[in-house]
């Protein structure tokens, strides 16, 4: 009798848990990997939002050209400019993910990744911090100012962003076990 007890309050047991805990019971890692692909999921929303920040920064640069107009040099330095903005955003649009279900063999440390998701979080304040810049650059322009002081520090910031991620990048492409 406590045997059809049993089996009874087994079977209702196994009726009320969820998909991934009936997962989780014939698939023993089927946790990390889930912990694994959230992990990726956060690391593209993060980067999703700064390429969209840096579309705003963009958009501001492009607006600024018409100050330029008539000074050779700095159609130049804005052209450099949006060209490395272009670059950089696309470099983040394209990263390395912050872990690859496709690829099982490579396995992504936690730890790591987790300190790389710290990472993008603080390129989300960076690439504000160029949008301010160049939202400033849109109102000196618009109240007859010079930009070219806020170009040098626009290109240095662009500057600044590019060996930021590469850095990254790196880290990324160096976190797997053999």
């Amino acid at each position: 009798m406590t045997n059809n007890l049993e089996t009874s309050a087994e079977a209702s047991i196994a009726k009320n848990r969820t998909l991934v805990e009936r997962i989780q019971m014939y698939v023993p890692f089927y946790r990390g990997y889930k912990q694994k692909n959230l992990r990726r999921d956060e690391d593209r929303a993060i980067r999703d939002v700064v390429t969209k920040v840096l579309q705003a920064a963009k958009t501001d640069l492009a607006n600024a050209a018409r100050a330029t107009l008539g000074d050779l040099d700095a159609m130049r330095d804005l052209e450099r400019i949006r060209s490395k903005v272009d670059r950089y955003q696309t470099d983040v649009k394209k990263a390395v993910g912050g872990y690859s279900g496709v690829r099982e063999s490579v396995k992504v440390l936690e730890s790591e990744l987790d300190r790389v998701i710290s990472w993008d979080a603080h390129l989300i304040e960076d690439v504000e911090l160029l949008k301010e810049q160049t939202q400033q650059m849109v109102s000196d322009m618009d109240q007859g100012l010079s930009i070219k002081s806020d170009m040098r520090t626009i290109e240095q910031t662009i500057d600044d962003l590019i060996n930021t991620f590469r850095e990254r990048d790196n880290i990324m492409k160096n976190l797997v076990e053999e």
